[in-house]
């Protein structure tokens, strides 16, 4: 009986340990390791340059919390059109910015060295801030990330001090002003059509 009462014991020890989300990783640590994975895919020199884009946009769709991202971006249009509407923003969205943020890291980061700085937590949400050295020039990249029922999932990225999300809420933010929901939900169904 005590010896089966161990093997429960260590049974339900080792189920509790493979369903632990991924926020029990530090934040840090879950840059570190979305830059190592990227980082890795870039230097692979068996992919060739769809296999590549391939692998990046799914640690990118893997590490980014577009729901939320959308959400964010459309700021009150967001309450004021249909469940419907949301759904397929949300889905152009994502497929938008993965095929943007896909683009800009296999242009942009190779094999540059990375510092990692300060982490911050408050509330569920985390801030993790790193530099990419390179030999003229240091350039801050932060990272803004919420803890989700997934683990962390990252919602921005301050790039030298500029935010990806706020680009687009201001982007948005224009366009609907000047014309319409409808209008920018059109164009980026005709941009997602054009990259596909």
């Amino acid at each position: 009986m005590k010896k089966q009462l161990s093997i429960i014991s260590l049974t339900l020890v080792a189920i509790w340990i493979l369903v632990l989300p991924a926020e029990a990783e530090s934040p840090t640590a879950y840059v570190r390791g979305i830059l190592d994975k990227t980082m890795a895919v870039q230097n692979d020199a068996s992919l060739d340059a769809k296999a590549r884009s391939r692998a990046i946009h799914q640690i990118i769709a893997q590490s980014f919390d577009f729901p939320m991202m959308a959400r964010d971006t459309l700021g009150a249009t967001y309450g004021q059109i249909s469940a419907g509407q949301r759904q397929q923003f949300t889905n152009t969205f994502d497929y938008l910015f993965q095929d943007s943020y896909s683009r800009l890291v296999l242009n942009f980061l190779k094999r540059e060295n990375i510092q990692y700085g300060q982490e911050r937590q408050e509330g569920g949400k985390a801030r993790v801030d790193t530099s990419i050295v390179r030999t003229n020039d240091t350039i801050p990249v932060t990272y803004l990330m919420q803890s989700t029922s997934r683990g962390w999932l990252v919602y921005d990225v301050v790039v030298d001090g500029v935010s990806i999300l706020e680009n687009y809420r201001n982007e948005f933010g224009r366009v609907i002003r000047s014309n319409s929901f409808g209008f920018l939900l059109n164009r980026m169904e005709e941009q997602r059509r054009a990259t596909e």
